[in-house]
């Protein structure tokens, strides 16, 4: 008989067949580019996970809207120019015989966003953060606690979501859901956990309203079997869509286990196709009582159980599952259909093939030291501590590479033919570079409003011109922006709130040969460029 037997097994999600019953749940690293794309260090951190012998992986946190995001670096997939990195991601995934998928989220009141929305406006000050950071300030610089603070203080009361909100965030987790379909993920799964907006509608303690989405529990519940039907109208019927389910709030007078159980019948009834069971919230993290709970292995199991034993659907079990052993008897003792592992596969991405091979006693485990959590919380990639020492210093080169701002290129435009002898520059100069972000950026005037066609014609010939150069095309953007101080200011302005490290821009201007910009501007932007290197291009 096989050690392991059962955590071994094959298991289907129709019409997912998965060689195994591991699956990474979904965990959050700040591994996204800060533009919301994905980076070569997210493409290598599930990369390896993969090779590690897990037979799922669930992408954390990806926004269905930018002001549902929930921090600077995560991963977004509110636009079609999101889908080729997305493609690039689930492709690196898949190619180790393991199912991608894609967790979608809206962040509603905890979104990073200053003007948030959620289903009631109940101020955030209502809700007692203290305790969550105090542990977000523990081993933090002085000022990075006055951030983390100044953060906390200023946060705005969300808006109430009015029907046409709600109507676009249903559309957004639809379109999303569409793209990460489009991209190859083999799921998508609704984040419907940990605090954030289908939470804020199905809580009590934050859904105070009184339309048909508040009052009764049917009521609460209507936002997201809108979602699910959207988001499954939008995927075909045959699509698996998961839900990261909340079992307990463990908070007083919030949403609760038994309201739970109903909630997973109406999920199950609108064929959702696995349960994802997780517990607790952002305000319930920093009890005491419920900090001593979670240090305990498999403390999500029981409730787990209870879910499991109200629904015929999948059912995935997470909370510090730590052994090969404990995982085993989590399916042995039918508390769920498979394991979900999240921090013990960030610590030891190998943990299932040395499951499997018979090496159990070799896996590193995590301490649940909380570091992790803490750099997540102060709006930091996580580095867990018990990385070697060679990856610890490979991931930090990573980081690095991902926030060296030299990589993000400006190439200032006109219409005229001759604009794309910028491009064709920066082709040559940045030809198969790895994480380069190239904009091509057109301020109109007067002048050039006057022929748009010509115009667009130009920007996408640019755009070609990279793309021939081997530049990905992920990699870049066209922007149009209307003049509104004089093209040389309009373009600084470009490179300040942008954040570029690089601009080119022309010699001559449109008087003398229609080149790249009006005469003078290259001067201007020479003189007055912050921060960022000019080229110059004749």
């Amino acid at each position: 008989m096989r050690k392991f037997e059962l955590l071994f097994e094959p298991f289907e999600i129709e019409p997912v067949v998965l060689k195994n019953r591991i699956a990474m749940s979904p965990l959050f690293t700040g591994y996204a580019r800060e533009d919301g794309f994905v980076s070569p260090l997210m493409v290598e951190h599930y990369c390896q996970i993969a090779r590690g012998g897990a037979a799922m992986i669930v992408v954390a946190n990806c926004a269905v809207d930018k002001d549902g995001a929930l921090s600077k670096h995560s991963l977004r997939a509110d636009d079609d120019r999101f889908v080729p990195g997305l493609k690039k991601l689930a492709e690196s995934i898949k190619r180790e015989n393991c199912a991608a998928v894609l967790q979608l989220n809206h962040g509603g009141r905890f979104a990073l966003a200053r003007d948030t929305l959620s289903a009631s406006a109940a101020p955030i000050a209502d809700i007692n953060l203290s305790g969550f950071y105090k542990i977000a300030l523990q081993s933090q610089e002085l000022e990075r606690k006055w951030s983390i603070l100044s953060d906390a203080l200023e946060k705005k009361v969300p808006a109430e979501m009015t029907l046409e909100d709600i109507r676009r965030v249903v559309a957004a987790y639809a379109a999303a859901a569409s793209r990460a379909k489009r991209a190859g993920f083999d799921m998508v799964e609704i984040h419907g956990a940990t605090g954030y907006l289908p939470v804020q509608f199905l809580s009590p303690r934050t859904n105070l309203r009184s339309d048909r989405y508040g009052g009764d529990a049917e009521n609460r519940m209507r936002f997201c079997i809108e979602l699910l039907q959207s988001v499954k109208n939008a995927v075909g019927e045959q699509y698996p869509v998961g839900w990261r389910f909340l079992a307990d709030e463990w908070m007083p007078g919030g949403f609760g286990v038994q309201d739970a159980r109903i909630f997973a019948r109406r999920l199950e009834r609108n064929k959702i196709a696995y349960l994802s069971v997780t517990a607790g919230v952002y305000e319930s993290f920093s009890l005491p009582e419920i900090i001593e709970k979670t240090k305990r292995p498999c403390y999500i199991c029981d409730l787990s159980k209870t879910i499991k034993n109200s629904v015929k659907t999948p059912v995935i079990a997470t909370g510090r599952i730590v052994s090969p052993e404990l995982a085993e008897q989590v399916l042995e003792r039918k508390y769920a259909d498979i394991v979900g592992l999240a921090r013990a596969l960030l610590v030891d991405p190998d943990w299932p093939e040395k499951a499997r091979s018979g090496k159990e006693k070799s896996i590193k485990n995590c301490k649940n030291c909380g570091a992790c959590f803490k750099m997540v919380v102060a709006g930091r990639p996580v580095i867990c501590p018990e990385f070697d020492r060679q990856k610890r210093i490979g991931r930090k080169q990573a980081l690095r590479e991902m926030r060296n701002p030299n990589k993000k290129v400006l190439i200032a435009m006109d219409g005229s033919d001759n604009a794309a002898m910028g491009a064709a520059y920066v082709g040559d100069m940045l030809c198969g570079a790895d994480g380069v972000r190239i904009t091509v950026f057109h301020v109109k005037t007067e002048e050039t409003s006057k022929c748009p066609d010509e115009i667009l014609s130009t920007l996408a010939t640019a755009k070609r011109i990279l793309l021939e150069k081997n530049i990905a095309e992920e990699a870049v953007a066209v922007v149009v922006k209307d003049g509104r101080k004089g093209v040389a200011q309009d373009i600084l302005d470009e490179i300040a709130e942008g954040g570029y490290g690089t601009v080119v821009v022309g010699r001559r201007g449109l008087s003398m040969a229609r080149r790249l910009l009006f005469g003078s501007v290259s001067d201007k932007i020479v003189r007055n460029a912050r921060d960022c290197t000019v080229w110059v291009v004749d």
